[in-house]
């Protein structure tokens, strides 16, 4: 369905790349999604590093040296007269976003995304600069109404508008190339950092029944806790049970073969995979973190929202999907229809109300 609109935006999507996480994934999906719309669609990233699917006209200034890729940035900026640019980097160096407040969107509507519940992530950790940027952006995007709270909260910035990820599932490619893995298990899925404790998800793992029912443990992502949680499995003589299977740009197909997802994280923000999975009929054990797994996740529904940071109430979770077949069947069948407020549609109409205004 093309949800029509009043003129054709031209819109610059700003990020440091288009590879690797769920941010990263984001944008890509939000370009096709403003494409679908007719927008005029200009997808600007900083680094040279391009894996992800997107739609409209690439611009890599990643072949440029670190300030020159800044001057290159002003110049196509104002050259192209964007309606909006939407700007989905981190922002942490304070004065690096003064610079682009005051030189790179001069005189241009921005818009900035939150993603993460990690506000100094997206604001700099100066509380002054924070409130400086929120005011001169045109708008503030975040995308669960946690973040909404939290920034209100700590900034006292109430202006925010809530607009959630999404997931075209109709466009999803499951990527048939892919080898089905000959064992039934759970997944992970996410950067090997401290920030998704996967090391304890591990621990949890091997003190739950899912070992002895064959049932393994499967993580897709890179990062740098990749040599020491290779050796905690080794240790652990865990080889023939839990798969670090690497960074996958689709990870689509091994989602929807699993029998379902852990989210294991310190925090998150509106956690894709959460969506992702869902949607793919897939229940969900997460825990019930600031922001964004309670927004999807229905405890004992369409899976099981765990008291945060409790990896024992983690394992005991993980051990009722393995031994209660009934209530697991009756979370796969609710899933997907309990995600449905998040498709590409319903989101779109979102960000057309916002843009506009």
């Amino acid at each position: 369905m093309v949800i029509p609109q009043k003129k054709n935006l031209k819109i610059a999507l700003v990020g440091y790349k288009l590879a690797e996480g769920g941010l990263e994934r984001m944008l890509g999906l939000t370009s096709a999604m403003f494409q679908s719309l007719n927008f005029d669609v200009h997808l600007i990233v900083l680094e040279d590093n391009v894996t992800y699917s997107f739609k409209g006209k690439l611009v890599n200034l990643g072949h440029y040296p670190k300030y020159r890729k800044y001057f290159r940035l002003r110049k196509y900026v104002s050259q192209e007269k964007f309606d909006y640019v939407v700007d989905f980097r981190h922002r942490i160096n304070p004065f690096m976003e003064l610079v682009f407040v005051f030189f790179i969107y001069f005189r241009t509507k921005f818009i900035y995304t939150i993603h993460s519940s990690r506000l100094e992530t997206y604001l700099t950790d100066k509380v002054w600069v924070a409130n400086f940027l929120l005011r001169k952006a045109h708008s503030v995007v975040v995308v669960s109404k946690g973040l909404y709270e939290k920034l209100k909260t700590k900034y006292h910035f109430e202006k925010a508008i809530v607009i959630p990820n999404f997931i075209d599932v109709l466009n999803v490619n499951f990527n048939h190339n892919e080898l089905s893995l000959p064992f039934e298990y759970c997944i992970a899925v996410g950067r090997l950092t401290e920030l998704k404790q996967f090391d304890k998800l591990i621990e949890s793992y091997q003190k739950s029944l899912l070992p002895e029912k064959g049932i393994h443990l499967v993580i897709l992502g890179k990062g740098e806790k990749e040599h020491k949680l290779h050796k905690q499995i080794k240790e652990n003589n865990l080889e023939g049970f839990v798969h670090l299977l690497g960074f996958k740009e689709n990870a689509y197909f091994y989602i929807k073969n699993a029998k379902f997802l852990v989210l294991s994280s310190q925090y998150e923000g509106f956690p894709l995979v959460i969506l992702e999975s869902l949607s793919f009929g897939k229940p969900v054990i997460a825990f019930n973190c600031p922001t964004g797994p309670s927004e999807m996740v229905i405890d004992g529904e369409n899976g099981f929202l765990v008291e945060n940071q409790n990896f024992e109430a983690l394992t005991s979770k993980m051990n009722t999907f393995a031994q209660n077949q009934i209530l697991y069947q009756s979370c796969c069948e609710k899933a997907k229809s309990s995600v449905s407020r998040f498709e590409k549609n319903e989101v779109a109409q979102q960000w057309l109300e916002l843009l506009e205004k």
